[in-house]
């Protein structure tokens, strides 16, 4: 570690992005559309952060986060594409936090750590899949969690 460096008692591990399910209406209109002749939609979801604790006093948290995507026709507003998106997350804990701090670090850190790695694997599948888009907007997932109910959840390590 270099000099000067931080580092944090609460870090990212890793993620998955687990699951994509992306269809586009098999059309006429919706294979010659162009860039304005369509909306899109975004909703989100979180989960509950599962906490897991190992053997060496370090603390696990696993949350994700799941977005849906609606392509609607501005024409007609049906259904052109429609996609759901999840990404799971590992966040270790070494134990330098209380554990309400911990807590709040797992309902509305992680999402907000996590978003942009599916943000990116949804704008690149709206592009490869004919949207020409712009990026996914950036949105405040830290505000967003907050208003959620989250739970952190104890498990036992399997």
């Amino acid at each position: 570690m270099a000099d000067g460096s931080v580092k944090s008692g609460f870090q990212f591990d890793s993620y998955k992005v687990d699951r994509i399910d992306f269809t586009v209406e098999q059309s006429l209109s919706t294979l010659a559309s162009r860039q304005n002749d369509f909306d899109v939609k975004y909703s989100f979801s979180f989960r509950d952060a599962l906490k897991y604790k190992d053997s060496a006093d370090k603390v696990l948290y696993v949350t994700g986060l799941r977005v849906s995507v609606l392509v609607l026709s501005k024409n007609d507003k049906h259904e052109m594409a429609k996609g759901l998106f999840e990404i799971t997350g590992l966040f270790v804990s070494m134990g330098t936090f209380t554990a309400e701090q911990e807590e709040f670090l797992a309902r509305t850190q992680a999402p907000t750590i996590l978003f942009p790695y599916v943000r990116a694997v949804i704008s690149q599948t709206m592009y490869n899949a004919g949207f020409a888009i712009p990026i996914m907007p950036l949105l405040n997932i830290n505000e967003m969690a907050k208003d959620t109910k989250l739970k952190v959840v104890e498990n036992a390590m399997s």
